[in-house]
């Protein structure tokens, strides 16, 4: 690392830029609300390896936007971690820019891999000024600016809450510009890498929580996976934008994958995110993420199609020989698989799924036949496997009752031996006793879980389990019994395999979410229903656009909830709450924000719903508590006008749906107005609240209004148990709403437009509305049609592009400001792919660091093991000479 004195313009703007994100992120630090001395080394830790690795770190610091969202501990939502985070990274790269001189050369501009044109940029900058027009609207409707950390989203800093999303990727743009003109093919990498990390974490987290709370195989619970994603507190789909805006990268990186083991962990993490999917219970994420996948690998398929009609070698991310099965070949074994599933599950439940999957995996682990030999001895063999496998499966019935856990040994040790026998024979099978004995395993393990599913339901619905199981071994065999056997799926490639059995796997997995769970039933039944219902909200959300300059230029970012609170429909409108600062220098007399006399000390105004009020339909004030043991009780120092009544507890619960629950409910009298307290015992925490040590649950303490149009002030609340003493902190409001957070359960509407387009045009009016839609159209078109439809990239990003604004279609979306990051992320990184230059001028040859630096970015894909490695054709130079294609 070459240091140098910033003298020319870019490196004192540069300079600059560190420097304002610097006081700026040390600032957010300073008022952060948990630990700030730790968040200040954290901050200052980030921003020094920012500085050594800015060519690494902002293009990876996508990958965890999923995790860092604290707000149900912190307390903030008008800035939050993300915003600290991309302080630190833009302050200590763009020191690094302004202060050290890079150790390579820029690659010529025709090899860059990003790079955004003029019209572009233009349409990008103009989009900008639209979104600085609709946040100023926003805060002037909220009475101007009032600063504030803990303000809620009716207030005026909830404009510069989603605003700033597009901003801060806006800060990290030059980053991700000269970092690709110095090593396009590494930044191309890492940015695949950010948003498969993206994907991982995101559905780890529902994984999490689906264990914790409800069981990974409990489809049937109305509980719906939000996984780290805190901004759902009011529903929304920030989940369901993170997942279809990852999944065609990890499908990119699995169809790419040339490693074994790497193909494989692509696999896993593909039923990961499908996983995930399911458990989000969505009908537009059923939608959208198909879609998104299937536009993916038709995009993959003609980039490869075409390498190979110009030079006739395989397109990066090709194997030689990787033919794919027939379309009809995988539609019919899709369709069987689906029939088998649903009937093993409806008599054998999850364990003959389980038993199904490890024998279609046994299946496309066959290795091919390479030798010949006499038909007669080939058909005796079969036949004589059929009949050894319907010979397990009889003196396993007649065992089964006798013998506890027979069919699951049964299965396992089939399992075992058939699998080390396609182990062995991994290269092919060569003598007819080994087809033999591949053959007995495979009908074995039918037979096998045929055992399985009729242990498991007590000897019911045996003949529809054996008879599927038996055509599934018969349809197998009709393949085999042929002079020359033509099983495709045996003669594909192990990555073509792999994939069908994953594809397997996913048909059982919708089988299995389908067949046991009510409750995914109910929602895609009741499909018109709720269509109906956004259709009456879209029109009711566009009426609160009032005058032509609404119209044009929104009613602005940020105003949506309190445009509905204050004209939208008496019954429909939702609670609310606000932090009232102590009335120092208040004359004699003054009221506060709620109508009471002011005093010299912080409190909180709380209010309830117009709506009918039920448990879930509660608006919360709440507080994350570590543990809670012994009696707990509560006390609360209110005041209010009218009677009311009020209700406190401490529930294991993450985020919407509590499990288990200490509560307690009364009414309060106003008592004139005047303070006092209500105390409130809430009985005694079982042995067990809150989960064990190594399985914990989240605890959450709250307080609601159970009564329509109530009011009151709260001045302090605290919770407290005969173990740990007081449970709460800043329970007197004295650190603002530090630590504190808010929820409304199952009232969602007042909150969202529940569509995209119809966001943006609320918030930005139809000009907004009309460069937003340029963007998109923009990026979809550069990376199916247009220049960039060659980059390697380019598959990933269009279908993820399209999924998440099928996803968007009936929800906002990007009203959740990490949702938005990622979104504008993904899109500027469209708006910016081009493909590199193919050739180099005539009689120009790059030197040898240039072309090792300017590789495709496909290169870093290791060979086959087992097979010879092709000519490798590359967009760029390779290390010998210019690529000539030929």
């Amino acid at each position: 690392m070459n240091f140098m004195i910033p003298l020319r313009p870019s490196a004192v703007l540069a300079l600059f830029a560190s420097l304002a994100c610097g006081t700026f992120g040390v600032m957010l630090v300073h008022h952060y609300p948990v630990e700030p001395p730790l968040m200040l080394t954290l901050w200052a830790v980030v921003a020094a390896l920012s500085f050594l690795g800015w060519q690494v770190l902002p293009m990876l610091l996508p990958a965890v936007v999923p995790l860092i969202g604290f707000a149900p501990w912190t307390g903030w939502i008008s800035f939050e971690e993300l915003d600290l985070l991309v302080l630190a990274v833009a302050a200590g790269g763009y020191m690094a820019l302004a202060i050290t001189e890079p150790t390579r050369r820029p690659v010529p501009w025709r090899y860059r891999a990003l790079r955004w044109r003029s019209a572009v940029g233009v349409l990008l900058a103009v989009f900008t000024l639209s979104m600085l027009i609709s946040i100023w609207r926003g805060v002037e409707h909220a009475g101007g600016l009032q600063l504030g950390y803990y303000q809620g989203y009716l207030e005026s800093m909830n404009s510069l809450r989603l605003g700033k999303s597009l901003f801060l990727v806006l800060l990290l743009l030059p980053l991700w510009l000269r970092a690709a003109d110095l090593r396009p093919a590494a930044v191309l990498r890492l940015s695949r890498g950010a948003w498969v990390l993206v994907l991982i974490f995101a559905s780890m987290g529902a994984v999490w929580e689906r264990f914790i709370y409800t069981g990974l195989l409990d489809f049937s619970t109305d509980y719906r996976t939000t996984s780290w994603f805190w901004e759902m507190h009011v529903g929304g789909a920030a989940l369901d934008g993170c997942l279809a805006l990852s999944m065609p990268m990890a499908l990119l990186w699995m169809l790419c994958e040339r490693r074994p083991w790497r193909f494989v962990a692509a696999l896993g993490v593909m039923l990961l995110g499908f996983y995930a999917c399911l458990t989000t219970f969505s009908r537009g994420v059923y939608l959208a993420v198909p879609v998104g996948l299937a536009l993916c690998a038709l995009l993959w398929a003609v980039q490869r199609r075409h390498g190979q009609s110009e030079d006739g070698v395989p397109a990066p991310g090709q194997l030689p020989g990787d033919a794919a099965l027939p379309l009809r070949a995988s539609i019919a074994v899709l369709t069987a698989v689906g029939v088998a599933a649903w009937v093993l599950f409806g008599a054998g439940g999850y364990r003959a799924l389980v038993g199904l999957a490890a024998s279609l995996g046994l299946w496309v682990a066959m290795p091919p036949r390479r030798g010949a030999w006499p038909v007669n001895q080939h058909r005796t063999f079969l036949s004589l496997a059929l009949l050894i496998a319907l010979g397990v499966a009889g003196v396993g019935a007649m065992l089964i009752g006798a013998v506890p856990k027979l069919s699951y040994a049964v299965a396992l040790a089939v399992g075992l031996f058939t699998l080390s026998l396609c182990a062995l024979w991994r290269q092919g099978v060569s003598r007819p006793g080994q087809s033999f004995l591949l053959a007995t395993g495979w009908l074995s393990s039918l037979a096998a879980t045929w055992l399985v599913a009729a242990q498991w339901s007590e000897g019911k619905d045996l003949i529809a389990t054996g008879a599927v199981l038996l055509l599934a071994g018969l349809a197998w065999l009709a393949l085999q019994w042929p002079v020359r056997p033509a099983d495709a799926v045996r003669e594909a490639s192990w990555r073509v395999r792999g994939m069908l059995w994953t594809a397997c796997l996913l048909v059982c997995g919708v089988v299995a979410s389908l067949g046991g769970g009510g409750y995914i039933g109910h929602r895609l039944s009741t499909g018109q229903q709720d269509l109906e219902g956004r259709l009456h909200h879209w029109s009711l959300s566009l009426s609160l656009l009032k005058g032509m300059d609404a119209w044009l230029l929104g009613q602005g970012t940020g105003r949506f909830p309190a445009s509905f609170a204050n004209q939208g429909p008496f019954e429909e409108r939702v609670g609310d709450h606000r932090w009232n600062s102590p009335s120092t220098d208040a004359v004699p007399g003054a009221l506060d924000s709620a109508g009471f006399p002011a005093v010299n000390t912080p409190t909180v105004t709380l209010t309830s719903g117009l709506h009918t009020l039920g448990s879930g339909e509660l608006y919360r004030l709440s507080q994350r508590v570590s543990a809670v043991g012994g009696d707990v009780a509560a006390a609360v120092v209110l005041r209010t006008r009218q009677k009311t009544q009020l209700r406190v507890e401490i529930c294991e619960k993450h985020l919407l749906y509590p499990l288990r629950c200490l509560d307690r409910q009364v009414e309060v009298e106003p008592q004139g107005g005047a303070w006092q307290v209500v105390r409130l015992p809430l009985g005694k925490a079982p042995e067990d609240f809150g989960g064990s040590r190594w399985l914990p649950r989240q605890l959450t303490a709250a307080i609601a209004l159970n009564w329509r149009g109530s009011l009151v002030e709260l001045r302090s609340v605290d919770m407290a148990d005969s173990q740990h003493g007081s449970l709460l902190r800043n329970g007197d409001f004295s650190q603002g709403m530090a630590r504190w957070f808010f929820s409304s359960d199952r009232v969602h509407m007042p909150f969202h437009e529940k569509s995209l387009p119809l966001h943006v045009l609320f918030a930005q009016g139809v000009l907004g509305l009309g460069l937003w839609l340029g963007l998109v159209a923009s990026a979809l078109w550069r990376c199916t049609l247009g220049a960039a439809r060659r980059h390697p990239l380019a598959p990933a990003t269009a279908g993820a592009l399209a999924a998440f604004m099928i996803v968007g279609l009936f929800d906002s979306l990007i009203d959740a400001p990490r949702v938005g990051f990622l979104f504008y992320a993904m899109l500027a990184l469209a708006l910016g792919l081009r493909t590199p230059s193919r050739r180099l001028k005539k009689g120009e040859q790059p030197d040898e660091e240039e072309a090792l630096e300017t590789r495709f970015a496909g290169d870093d894909h290791e060979h086959d093991d087992r097979r010879p490695s092709p000519p490798r054709r590359s967009y760029l130079p390779s290390r010998f000479g210019p690529s000539t294609g030929r």
